[in-house]
């Protein structure tokens, strides 16, 4: 399970992703972009949703502790007023400008296998009520475990699940996969 969400191997398999993490395990997170469409109770149950986020990554046992900080964090987090399924606008990296979304991603940048910045984006298309799990999902695979999982099996165990955003805490292989990714200190 490790090697399938950190590197994409198949059982017994080779990696078809490289390995990335970030050098240092004590990393910012916020919320840097907030458009008007999610004023009110959007804003509201994004803030709450990041927070859990934070709070459960953070019990993981792992190396990882993330800070809250909406200043110039390692992470930014970006809610744009863009549909899902479009192309990228308005969120003031160039790299990410037009490149295809859905509900919800993440994109991570990268040098000799390292993380230098990882940049979560909301579109309006991803309901509220999926806010808890995308949050969670999104952030861990910013931290390099960036490979989704199918099978109904994972629907309720994972949140690396590629057909649901059910799971608001990680799964037992979640945390297993985390501490792996950052062995505790």
């Amino acid at each position: 399970f490790y090697r399938l969400v950190a590197c994409a191997a198949p059982a017994n398999g080779e990696c078809g992703k490289p390995f990335v993490r970030w050098a240092d395990a004590n990393l910012t997170i916020g919320i840097t972009k907030m458009e008007r469409a999610y004023l009110g109770g959007k804003k509201k149950r994004a803030e709450a949703a990041l927070q859990r986020a934070i709070d459960e990554i953070n019990a993981a046992g792992s190396a990882v502790q993330l800070t809250r900080n909406d200043g110039n964090p390692d992470i930014p987090i970006l809610f744009l007023d863009i549909p899902s399924r479009s192309k990228i606008k308005g969120s003031g990296f160039r790299a990410l400008e037009g490149t295809p979304i859905s509900g919800a991603g993440v994109r991570v940048f990268t040098k000799d296998g390292v993380i230098f910045k990882s940049v979560i984006i909301f579109t309006t298309g991803l309901q509220i009520r999926a806010y808890e799990s995308a949050m969670l999902e999104e952030i861990i695979q910013g931290l390099g475990l960036l490979t989704d999982v199918g099978g109904t099996y994972y629907e309720s165990h994972s949140i690396f699940s590629q057909s649901s955003n059910a799971l608001t805490k990680l799964g037992k292989q979640d945390i297993m996969a985390l501490g792996r990714h950052y062995p505790p200190r």
